[in-house]
Order: structure tokens, then C-alpha cells, then sequence
């Protein structure tokens, strides 16, 4: 197993590229459908947007967060404008908590379809965050860009955590997924792979 080279660029000779057939042609941007439908082939991890608000707690859930930078550290997260979140989330300390796939009902919850079961909060940082999450960044806001119908929004990561022992939950094609169990030889292989490294 070898390690993956981020950063590496890779050029291509544009008499080498191929070009798509007629029958796999782009439609038309006039169909939003259309486009969102493509756009849902790229799976995703799922977050939720925790902040507080005098005594209360908030979330928002979504699926657009992305690292940015290390140095500083630095977090992405995409908000519609019309989200009644977003002023608070440009304003005053976020938790992005990566949900695992034992959270559909949490997932739900901040999406809108609220949920029998209480949410169990974690109140001892800067904002509030969800227990039992697979991973959680707590954040201060450091700016906001336009992004059309979203606004881009960046947060410092000022403290962060995670859960070894759990899976993420996946969004993919509008629907809720989760990875497939890794089989033995692939786990076998990754454990040789991270010999060898060391």
C-alpha cells in the first residue's frame, strides 16, 4: 500500500484526453434537478452545526464541510442564506460534529424532523457539542464568503476530538448510507500497509 500524495500535480497531454461521447453529453443547467441529481454522486460525510444562543442549544444539519488549512487551522462549512442559523454561525463559536452511522436520528433531528429521543449535549468548551459523535471540531468564526445561494463559511478550529471506534454516516445519490463492513483480507492489507510505513 502506498501513501497518497495530495498535493501532487498530475499533467496530461491534451491530445491524450478523451472526449465523452455524444450519448454521455452534459444537460442543459437550466434543470436544477438535474444538476443536484449529479451533483448527489459525490458521497459525503454528514455534520451538525451546534452553537448557543442565551440558554439554549441550536444545530443545523449538512453536508458541505471541508479542511482547508492546517497552519492556521482552518474548517469549511456551506450555509443556505435563508438558514436562520447562519447569523449565529458568523457571530459566535460552532461545534462541527461529524455524525456516525448510529446518528440517522440526530441527522434527522437538526434536518427538521425532530426526533423522540433528547439529544445528549457536551457543554464543557466553547460551544456546545453532540455526545457520542465520531469526530468534533470546536470553532470560532474567522470569516464568511459569498457562495451564491450559500454563504461559505470559515471557522479556526480551536479544539477538536474523535471516536476511534466508529463508522461515518454517509450521504449519497439523497439517500442515508453508511461504509460497507471492511472483509478480512482488505484489513489484513491495511494492517500490513501500516507496517511497512512504520
Amino acid at each position: 500500500m502506498t501513501d497518497i500524495m495530495w498535493d501532487a500535480e498530475i499533467y496530461e497531454k491534451a491530445a491524450d484526453a478523451k472526449t465523452l461521447a455524444s450519448s454521455a453529453a452534459v444537460p442543459s443547467l437550466a434543470d436544477p434537478r438535474q444538476l443536484r441529481n449529479t451533483l448527489g454522486n459525490f458521497a459525503t460525510g454528514v455534520v451538525v452545526l451546534t452553537y448557543r444562543s442565551g440558554d439554549s442549544y441550536y444545530g443545523v444539519t449538512v453536508n458541505s464541510f471541508t479542511s482547508v488549512s492546517m497552519d492556521p487551522p482552518l474548517v469549511l462549512v456551506s450555509i443556505q442564506r435563508t438558514s436562520r442559523s447562519l447569523t449565529y454561525l458568523l457571530e459566535r463559536p460552532f461545534t462541527v460534529n461529524v455524525l456516525g452511522d448510529n446518528q440517522l436520528d440526530t441527522a434527522l433531528h437538526f434536518a427538521g424532523k425532530p426526533q423522540a429521543h433528547p439529544v445528549e449535549w457536551v457543554t464543557d468548551g466553547l460551544a456546545p457539542r453532540i455526545n457520542g459523535s465520531l469526530a468534533y471540531f470546536e470553532c470560532t468564526p474567522w470569516a464568511g464568503y459569498d457562495g451564491g445561494d450559500h454563504v461559505l463559511v470559515l471557522g479556526r478550529v480551536m479544539n477538536y476530538g474523535q471516536q476511534d471506534d466508529t463508522r461515518p454516516l454517509l450521504f449519497y445519490r439523497g439517500r442515508w448510507s453508511a461504509l460497507a463492513e471492511e472483509s478480512d483480507d482488505t484489513a489484513q492489507d491495511r494492517a500490513q500497509g501500516e507496517r511497512n510505513r512504520t
